[in-house]
């Protein structure tokens, strides 16, 4: 092999080597809503306590899939292709608020939706999220409707609709908005829990 052939050769070897590095992706980060009340309290014995169910949690279609969701204004919507949720997103707000009601009711049981048949269930908290994303300004908006059920989910007691904003701390990364919509919720378990009287 000629010296010209094998500069040519070596060249391509570098040139492909660099473009095997730039293909690689990029890491993926994966986030969850969490409880701001701590770890959830010791459950409560069933036949001692009264019984609140949380959900079914509805999410808007925009808002059901993996990728974090920021509005840069309130025409656009941009989706992050490597900060994503680590569950469904209905799923981790609905675990997330039981846990933040548990904490604030003392004596209930708080589970989530479906509760199994035998279960008295005093309340049922359902809700439907109209929006939940990190708006122009550095906040979070949860936006929901929520609706109290009685006689195991029979019966509507109660319809409100909450509007909560929260700021995200600097610099907004995903992280804090993430931690900032977790809070969103916890201000939502607020509002709800001095309705579910025993």
């Amino acid at each position: 092999m000629s010296k010209i052939k094998i500069y040519r050769f070596v060249a391509l070897a570098f040139v492909l080597a660099a473009l095997a590095g730039c293909a690689r992706s990029q890491a993926v980060n994966y986030y969850l809503l969490r409880s701001m009340q701590g770890p959830p309290p010791q459950a409560k014995a069933l036949g001692q306590c009264m019984v609140v169910a949380v959900g079914p949690v509805e999410i808007p279609a925009y808002l059901d899939r993996p990728q974090m969701a920021i509005r840069p204004s309130p025409d656009t919507l941009h989706y992050s292709e490597y900060d994503r949720w680590a569950e469904p997103l209905d799923k981790n707000v609905a675990r997330v608020l039981a846990d933040d009601l548990s904490a604030r009711l003392a004596d209930a049981h708080v589970c989530v939706f479906p509760w199994p048949g035998s279960v008295p269930v005093r309340y049922q908290v359902r809700l439907t999220i109209v929006h939940l994303e990190k708006i122009a300004g550095e906040k979070v908006v949860l936006d929901a409707n929520w609706s109290l059920w009685g006689n195991n989910g029979k019966k509507l007691l109660l319809m409100r609709r909450s509007r909560i904003v929260e700021p995200v701390e600097a610099p907004a990364d995903y992280k804090r908005i993430a931690a900032a919509e977790s809070r969103a919720v916890d201000s939502l378990s607020r509002e709800i829990a001095p309705r579910l009287t025993p």
